[in-house]
């Protein structure tokens, strides 16, 4: 079996099957640091068939929310551990031999083969076959980034976060009350009461980073005894198909969340202060401090962070260099960035980091045209090529000869060399 080392993927898209098949709830019961190894190499794994996935702890560190002192000898326990965990995800199934014409029961785990090196360190894994369907070649698939996942730290935001990403380019789903006590896999004893106060708290203050207008509304039935809870409805803006995609930066990523947060029309201000406190990783109330401390430095990153020595032009010290972004990727910034100006919430030094933003714009505009002109040229040129070679074929001026096949091979093979017809 080939061994692929690639970067880290850090999309994860899935097939719809696995929110809905049973078996895989107890991946939603895992302790957080080993739900985050899982759906690392869930991203890893992609449309690699049952190629083996290799990844060094330093990658697993860097994606997965490590604090910077835990070793490498640590990060190799948790992920064995983790694959320990997942021994209890099966598939049973039945087949009949067709030569004896005995059925036999076969049980197969979700990863046929996991290693973790004990010298290097480095973890390597491999798909079981009868569960490739989770990860290629898909038809129905939910899709979200790592990044944001392990920023999550309630079971339950994260277990309704990958449902509704199944959604999102809808913008809405609605789930009956025993259908959402089901899937959250909230305790029969949660009163309604209870549901709000310990999971769609939760659940607000933590989602809103990652859906835009983000907002969830009961809805009850009337009865004879007065109105009786029915159901949740989930709403936000609908996100484009290829959002966050093709052009996926964890920098651009938080620029859209903290937006996100602080935009959102259904959140009073306290909430609001907790979600932000809740992205960071903060203490509940260091956002709302902060904010009555004094001046802010920009709308899109606390002061907390915003002391951490620059590493670019951008005064923000979460975004990269001007030469590291694409066309695409300025443009996503600078839309956020203009409609914050609108509202007039943009600092002195977030003004600075736009005109920034809109100079790369401009110049990586210009590099795109030249490079699409270049493009265009190039496949025109192949098609006549293409062209060319096609009228000398039906015009007849070359044949090609096989009596002499075999004799002298490299002459053999120059015969399909299209060069030789130009």
């Amino acid at each position: 079996m080939s061994i692929r080392k690639r970067p880290v993927q850090k999309i994860i898209k899935i097939d719809n099957r696995f929110n809905d098949d049973p078996i895989f709830e107890p991946i939603d019961s895992l302790p957080e640091i080993n739900s985050n190894i899982f759906w690392l190499i869930a991203a890893q794994v992609k449309d690699q068939g049952g190629n083996r996935i290799t990844l060094t702890p330093d990658q697993i560190k860097r994606e997965v929310g490590y604090n910077s002192h835990i070793s490498n000898k640590q990060i190799a326990k948790n992920v064995d551990e983790t694959f320990s965990r997942l021994l209890t995800i099966q598939l049973s199934k039945e087949e009949k031999d067709e030569k004896t014409g005995h059925t036999k029961k076969i049980r197969e785990n979700i990863f046929k083969r996991s290693v973790v090196d004990t010298d290097t360190l480095e973890t390597s894994v491999e798909v079981s076959d009868s569960f490739l369907y989770l990860f290629n070649h898909l038809e129905h698939w939910t899709r979200f980034s790592i990044t944001q996942y392990v920023r999550l730290h309630s079971n339950y935001s994260r277990k309704l976060f990958r449902l509704l990403k199944q959604w999102r380019t809808v913008g809405r789903k609605e789930y009956k009350i025993d259908d959402f006590r089901k899937r959250l896999q909230i305790p029969k004893s949660y009163r309604p009461t209870d549901i709000d106060r310990r999971v769609l708290t939760l659940c607000k203050e933590e989602l809103c980073a990652n859906f835009q207008n983000f907002k969830i509304t009961k809805n009850y039935r009337k009865g004879v005894r007065g109105r009786k809870l029915e159901s949740y409805i989930f709403t936000w803006v609908p996100e484009k198909n290829n959002q966050q995609d093709v052009y996926y930066d964890s920098s651009i990523e938080d620029t859209n969340s903290v937006f996100y947060i602080k935009s959102n029309p259904y959140m009073t201000e306290k909430e609001k202060f907790r979600a932000l406190d809740r992205f960071y990783g903060f203490t509940l109330g260091t956002s709302q401090k902060e904010y009555k401390s004094g001046h802010l430095h920009s709308y899109f990153l606390p002061n907390k962070l915003h002391k951490r020595q620059r590493r670019t032009a951008f005064n923000r010290s979460d975004l990269k260099s001007l030469a590291q972004y694409k066309h695409a990727q300025f443009a996503q910034l600078l839309a956020v960035y203009k409609e914050v100006n609108k509202k007039g919430f943009l600092t002195p030094e977030d003004k600075e980091d736009m005109a920034l933003l809109k100079m790369g714009y401009e110049k990586s505009e210009k590099d795109r045209e030249r490079d699409q002109i270049a493009e265009r040229e190039r496949l025109k040129a192949l098609e006549n090529n293409a062209r060319d070679l096609q009228a000398r074929r039906d015009n007849g001026h070359y044949s090609i000869d096989f009596s002499r096949a075999g004799q002298d091979l490299s002459d053999s093979l120059s015969l399909f060399d299209p060069d030789n017809y130009q």
